[in-house]
């Protein structure tokens, strides 16, 4: 097998890409900057892990290639509360940026376990769903959307939205400590007015985004303010308030209120989450097949998730492909719904031949053989 990238010339896109002996390609993808300059570094090295070896042979995932390139590295290092690859303490810091150096390679890695799940379903002639045993062809989707600051804006597009059938809507909490009282006050109007206006059968959400100013500037008291102010709102959950790895945050913050706690979008591994899970910190575990070790690595978080009852796993939505083939290869009582980013999930999805939108709250499952639609080939540079 072959590993490259197949890069648009406008760099709009970049997949991951394998190719058999017989020619069948699999993607993953699409990848942002690092992950995609991580695949560059790793692509000889993988090529040569699968060189020879059979495609649809399922240990080959994730897992396998982190031990093949880093055998002193155990990914189980996470759950001891360090970064495999630098031996560095983690629990308890905070990110500078989205993603960790680490977590660049783990993602890159997630790209090529998709791409091997994609040419495993191409091989069979089957949508990965299928393969994995599931019959789910449509899912229910919550919608994510940013307010920005026209609050009230934001609240007549939640009805608009609402009134087409997307009941279950999450909502970017955009201000943090900087902005003081009056951001306390924004979080008010938006929590208020939409359970307001959408009544008491809306399923509503509430995220943590400060945009520009950062990764994370929330903190214990902050986001404890917070959940005051939506408790009576009565959200679903409350998501990843803190940077990843601040553990005792979010062990202060689930003693301090009721609101269920959802986090895991930039966790690496089931051994990354395990220690929320262990803890009883989290409600709701949202890894991405994008990030966290592609469809392989998911479904080890869902059959780790199992093990806890009452949580449930609804991926992150980076992308819309992997991430419904495991929720649609689960049980709905584990899986429930999936993620559809308004804001984002058109863009990611240009390249592709066939793209997904939610109607009336639910998303179709794609049904191409492997993860989906093929990419249009004419966009992207030759291989």
């Amino acid at each position: 097998m072959h590993v490259r990238e197949r890069r648009a010339p406008d760099h709009v896109v970049a997949y991951a890409e394998v190719t058999t002996v017989d020619g069948i390609t699999g993607l993953g993808g699409p990848l942002y900057r690092e992950q995609e300059e991580a695949l560059d570094r790793l692509a000889d090295r993988v090529g040569h892990l699968l060189r020879g070896r059979d495609p649809c042979d399922r240990s080959l995932g994730f897992v396998w290639m982190w031990e093949q390139l880093y055998p002193e590295s155990p990914l189980t290092a996470f759950a001891e509360g360090r970064d495999p690859l630098t031996g560095s303490a983690c629990w308890n810091t905070r990110r500078p940026a989205r993603h960790t150096a680490t977590g660049n390679t783990v993602t890159a890695l997630s790209a090529v376990d998709n791409a091997l799940w994609d040419i495993r379903g191409k091989v069979a002639q089957e949508p990965v769903f299928r393969l994995l045993g599931g019959d789910r062809t449509s899912l229910p989707a919550y919608l994510s959307i940013m307010p920005g600051n026209d609050v009230s804006g934001a609240i007549r597009k939640a009805r608009e939205l609402y009134n087409a059938g997307n009941t279950a809507q999450k909502w970017f909490l955009q201000w943090g400590p900087p902005d003081g009282e009056c951001g306390l006050r924004k979080v008010r109007e938006l929590a208020e007015g939409l359970r307001t206006s959408l009544g008491p059968d809306a399923t509503l959400m509430f995220d943590f985004a400060v945009g520009c100013r950062g990764r994370c500037d929330w903190d214990v008291d902050y986001a404890v303010q917070v959940a005051r102010i939506l408790e009576p709102v009565a959200p679903k959950w409350l998501e990843e308030p803190f940077s990843p790895e601040e553990i005792d945050c979010y062990r202060r913050l689930r003693e301090a209120t009721d609101i269920p706690l959802a986090t895991g979008e930039h966790s690496y591994s089931r051994w990354h989450i395990e220690p929320f899970l262990d803890d009883g910190l989290i409600r709701y575990v949202q890894c991405d097949p994008e990030w966290c070790g592609g469809v392989s690595e998911l479904l080890a978080v869902c059959e780790l998730a199992a093990q806890f009852g009452g949580v449930q796993v609804i991926p992150h939505g980076h992308h819309v492909l992997a991430a419904s083939h495991v929720v649609a290869s689960r049980s709905p009582e584990l899986c429930p719904m999936v993620e559809h980013g308004i804001g984002w999930l058109p863009e990611r999805q240009v390249a592709q031949t066939r793209s997904f939108a939610v109607v009336v709250g639910q998303r179709d499952t794609p049904i191409e053989p492997g993860l989906g639609p093929d990419i249009d080939r004419d966009r992207f540079e030759p291989a």
